[in-house]
């Protein structure tokens, strides 16, 4: 996209840009289903046993993959009940103790997978200073899960020096996971704005009816190569996500924590699901306008109208305490308006400029500045849209202002405003300075040069957005 001459220029930016993320993003993170509370509290010394221990999380679980294993201070393994939801508080699980508590220092180890797909694991201690309750829950024990002590050796109740919560991080923040989530958001732009460019842009632009068709062919190729990298980074999703559960520590009597399970019976499994088929209905639609036949880009809008819901269904949106549907409709906002906009602008610079360069001078640079002029408002509005629906998650997701500075996805959602805020700079000049000049070849290429820039950041956009998918609110 950019001239021969200024292609150091923009790798230099690219790579300062990058080193930026890797000097200011923090590298501890949580796992999606961080451990909030509990009752009894971490370190805390109760009169009399519990009848029951509660957790709650600041993601849902699932509960058919939350598993609990409670022991005393000799490793001896204490029989609890099956994980029960809080009646009223979904992220909130219970489980019965079926043996009483004798006095003395409990250590309780969890296991769970949110509604985002990702596991985590972590324990708990407190004591017991009374017994406090008779033995009648044991009569029960048939009905429990019999949990021996199978994790003694890799999760050894810690001692008084130790801290008395410990929760471990998962591989959700990995850099093999944020790249993954990095490349899916790109080939959901890409497809979104290969349909925005053909629906909206083409329709909007004065350019003749055989470089429409020319252009229209070559966003449906685009739109192909961003369908395949879905299904493609599905697959590498999938296998990342089997990593992250084989990693979680293992429990006796624990069962159906499998990937298989995962796909189909979790809400990140319905995510991916659906985000395959309308992939492969994208890829779909795409080849059929291949042969001219309008209704594939009809087909290809409906798949890319799909696929813009898929990431707010397996991710933070979904399993937010609050406000849920609203987060959803916003992710899923924020993901098409990002797409009109930034996968727009892709197909702009690719598809659209360089066919339009092939014209003679009297059709070129007025192609080229109609094609711009047809995309502009619909950048602004997307860029809006962006906005405003990046502020709205934001504001649900982080309690207080002061989390912007002291957690780690608050700093990460910094530097990902820094770089919005950077795009934002360069559209408003493209607008205001190169637009009104795109009327020769002096304009054009400055266009390309700092539209290179702006895609360019755009990138880095998309790598910190990976990361953020994968840290606790």
């Amino acid at each position: 996209m950019s001239s021969r001459g200024q292609t150091p220029i923009t790798d230099r930016l690219f790579l300062a840009a990058l080193a930026a993320v890797v000097l200011l993003v923090p590298a501890p993170a949580m796992a999606h289903a961080k451990l909030k509370r509990s009752s009894p509290s971490s370190g805390a010394q109760v009169s009399t046993a519990p009848e029951s221990i509660r957790l709650w999380f600041s993601e849902q679980p699932e509960l058919r993959f939350t598993f609990a294993s409670l022991k005393d201070s000799a490793g001896n393994t204490i029989h609890l009940g099956n994980a029960e939801r809080e009646a009223s508080d979904r992220m909130g699980v219970a489980f019965r103790v079926l043996t009483a508590l004798s006095p003395g220092r409990y250590t309780l180890f969890w296991r769970t997978a949110a509604s985002d797909g990702h596991p985590s694991s972590g324990s708990l201690s407190f004591v017991v200073l009374a017994r406090g309750r008779s033995d009648r829950t044991a009569a029960r024990a048939e009905t429990s899960i019999a949990i021996s002590p199978s994790v003694a050796g890799r999760n050894a109740a810690p001692d008084q020096h130790q801290r008395q919560d410990v929760e471990e991080s998962d591989a959700a923040s990995s850099v093999g996971n944020s790249i993954a989530r990095a490349v899916l958001f790109l080939g959901l732009l890409a497809l979104i704005g290969a349909v925005s460019f053909r629906l909206v842009i083409l329709r909007r632009a004065n350019v003749a009816a055989d470089l429409k068709q020319r252009m229209s062919q070559r966003a449906a190729d685009l739109g192909m190569a961003a369908a395949l990298l879905l299904l493609i980074t599905g697959l590498v999703r999938l296998y990342l996500e089997s990593q992250m559960m084989h990693a979680m520590p293992d429990m006796e009597g624990m069962t159906g924590m499998t990937v298989g399970d995962m796909v189909m019976r979790t809400t990140w499994g319905l995510s991916l699901r659906i985000e395959q088929i309308a992939a492969v209905g994208a890829l779909a639609g795409f080849a059929v306008t291949r042969r001219r036949i309008p209704a594939g880009w009809i087909i290809a809008a409906v798949a890319a109208l799909v696929l813009s819901v898929t990431p707010a269904l397996g991710g933070h949106a979904a399993a937010s305490p609050r406000f849920t549907s609203l987060m959803v409709t916003a992710d899923s906002l924020h993901v098409l308006a990002a797409g009109s906009w930034l996968g727009s602008l892709l197909c702009v610079m690719t598809v659209g400029v360089p066919i339009a360069m092939t014209l003679d001078d009297s059709g070129r640079w007025a192609s080229i500045a109609s094609l711009v002029n047809a995309f502009s408002p619909i950048a602004l509005i997307s860029a809006g849209v962006v906005v405003a629906s990046g502020a709205l998650a934001s504001w649900v997701r982080l309690e207080h202002l002061a989390a912007l500075w002291q957690t780690t996805y608050g700093q990460v959602l910094l530097v990902k405003l820094l770089f919005v805020a950077v795009t934002f700079g360069i559209g408003a000049y493209n607008f205001r300075r190169v637009q009104p000049q795109l009327s020769n070849q002096v304009g054009t290429a400055r266009l390309r040069r700092s539209a290179a820039v702006e895609l360019g950041t755009a990138c880095l956009i998309l790598l910190v957005t990976g990361l953020l998918t994968g840290i606790s609110p």
